[in-house]
């Protein structure tokens, strides 16, 4: 377990803003490419990316002596994952659909050794293959960063008992789950959403907890989500801005090329 994700609780706790994006296509080289771009952390995406145990351990090695944190947002709640992907070096896992208090307590003990939790023991890489085991195993606790995401209407009735749940690092919201759970999907502007939304962000506020809005809207719709209180900010995805980056190279080529071929 390297330092970082310590050094990053700190600054959570103390309320400052950070930055990080979604990594969801399974290659190494554009992980490395994203652990060192400047982001505090970065969100790898096993729920809806196409990553198996293998290529995981491949992005997460790519991390490796980088300050940005890896957290892996894994497919369910489910401890045996949870529990391998910390074992392969995760800093933090993101566990989708928390709808209630029995869900929060499940992800939080499964990213905990006992008596906090009930992570099963066999931390490989996490430990470096077993030469600091001690080391890892005093600090493992405090160090996973333990963040849940809130996507669902049941979970916005029952957020305050799911927020006082202990353990709980992070909150992530999943503003289209959340729209679709109330019939209105991808229909972010829509009051029922507005309202999930604004209730989630001011019970985490209230508790101090960082709130991550888990769409990567652009700077001008992402500003008042941060002056509310969401400090844990998505800057980008990477499918999209890597086509949204090809498409526009595509179009300044083709207008550059056609306007000179107009010249002559």
């Amino acid at each position: 377990m390297s330092t970082r994700s310590l050094a990053l609780k700190k600054r959570l706790k103390k309320g400052e803003i950070t930055y990080g994006a979604w990594l969801s296509v399974a290659s190494p080289t554009l992980a490395e490419i994203m652990a060192w771009t400047g982001y505090d952390w970065v969100l790898i995406d096993t729920e809806h990316g196409a990553f198996n145990i293998e290529s995981l351990l491949a992005a997460l090695m790519a991390f490796n002596g980088s300050p940005t944190v890896p957290i892996v947002r894994v497919a369910w709640n489910d401890p045996v994952r949870i529990k391998q992907v910390l074992d392969i070096g995760a800093d933090g896992i993101l566990t989708p659909m928390v709808s209630s208090v029995p869900e929060a307590r499940a992800a939080v003990a499964a990213c905990k050794y006992p008596p906090e939790g009930n992570r099963g023991f066999g931390p490989k890489r996490a430990s470096d293959y077993g030469r600091n085991i001690d080391a890892y195993v005093a600090q493992a606790n405090d160090a996973v960063i333990v963040m849940i995401q809130i996507e669902h209407v049941d979970a916005v009735a029952r957020i305050d008992d799911i927020l006082d749940v202990p353990g709980i690092d992070v909150v992530c919201i999943g503003p289209t789950d959340l729209s679709g759970s109330a019939g209105v999907l991808r229909q972010f502007g829509h009051p029922t959403v507005q309202k999930s939304l604004d209730t989630i962000v001011a019970r985490s506020r209230a508790r101090r907890l960082p709130v991550c809005i888990g769409v990567a809207f652009g700077p001008a719709e992402m500003r008042p989500w941060v002056e509310k209180g969401a400090t844990f900010v998505l800057t980008g995805e990477d499918v999209s801005v890597i086509r949204a980056g090809l498409s526009g190279a595509l179009e300044r080529m083709r207008q550059a090329v056609e306007t000179a071929a107009v010249a002559e």
